[in-house]
């Protein structure tokens, strides 16, 4: 596009003999897919922690993502990742959450390499991405990962591979801003339900007794409120899907979202006439010209008298 231009992110370099003159196999692609992945989830993760008040990322963050390469460089095979971008975005020439993703990422193969702890500020949620990550590499070929901002390769390798396995349980626990619809609430263990608005799914969890009132009060307007509800929760590794709310720590009440304005939508004097259209032919023959003036005589049977 004309008003596009692009924006380096990251280099993978391939390192094996399969990769000799810069050469890529087909099916080693995916791991420029799997990369994207995690450096969205990432990014997105960071935006929540950088504005815990809002509930939902801005418009465009995910979709607005997009890397390209249009070449492979010499040095084994070397895939420079750019992001395209329009030209009005300068600022992200000055880093964004996007690169932060992309560094921590750099540090969480580094730290696996070298059997070291994973970096503290890497989220949860991406740990299980890994699994995707490197499928397509031979036990003896490792992938250099370089963020922009890094000033040295970070070494894929199969020892580091085996260590994020070992990250990866079947369940892992993160932090959550959640807003839902109180279905049920159980005074007795002080259980309710919560169908979280974004996507619809169902999630149990435990509130107290400072949270009870709240929590009740947004079961008995449950149609016209909803429960914010921030906290840690466990999720499962195999589809990063919540399991249940672990622990709540802060609760609020919020207004149901409004129906979202539709621009398609066709005018309601529009929708009218295609209403009446579609009544028995003679049908509009027997409404009297003057029923706005006659309106309770007509409809209710009430004359000028009330009677």
């Amino acid at each position: 596009m004309a008003n596009d231009t692009t924006i380096e992110l990251a280099s993978l370099r391939f390192d094996g003999k399969r990769f000799e003159d810069h050469a890529l196999d087909v099916e080693c692609t995916q791991e420029l897919v799997a990369y994207r992945t995690l450096v969205l989830e990432c990014a997105k993760e960071l935006w929540r922690r950088k504005n815990p008040g809002r509930v939902r990322l801005p418009k465009g963050f995910e979709d607005g993502f997009r890397l390209q390469f249009d070449r492979v460089d010499p040095g084994s095979a070397v895939i420079p990742l750019r992001r395209v971008r329009e030209v009005a975005q300068g600022e992200l020439d000055l880093g964004d959450e996007f690169d932060e993703a992309a560094a921590l990422i750099d540090s969480a193969i580094w730290a696996a390499d070298r059997d070291d702890l994973m970096p503290e500020q890497l989220p949860a949620n991406v740990i299980p991405l890994f699994r995707e990550f490197g499928r397509s590499l031979h036990p003896d070929e490792v992938l250099f990962v370089r963020a922009r901002n890094c000033n040295r390769d970070a070494p894929y390798t199969a020892n580091a591979r085996a260590r994020l396995a070992e990250w990866i349980g079947p369940t892992y626990e993160d932090t959550v801003d959640l807003v839902g619809e109180v279905r049920m609430a159980n005074l007795g263990p002080g259980a309710f339900r919560l169908q979280i608005a974004e996507t619809g799914a169902l999630v149990e969890g435990r509130f107290d007794a400072n949270q009870e009132a709240l929590v009740l009060d947004a079961l008995k307007n449950h149609r016209s409120v909803r429960l914010q509800v921030r906290g840690t929760a466990e999720f499962s590794t195999r589809d990063r899907q919540i399991k249940r709310l672990t622990r709540i720590e802060y609760v609020a009440l919020a207004p149901s979202a409004a129906v979202p304005f539709d621009e398609t939508a066709a005018p309601i004097w529009e929708q009218l006439a295609n209403i009446g259209k579609q009544a028995p032919a003679g049908t509009w023959e027997s409404v009297p010209d003057d029923l706005s003036m006659r309106i309770d005589e007509v409809v209710y049977g009430h004359g000028e008298s009330g009677q």
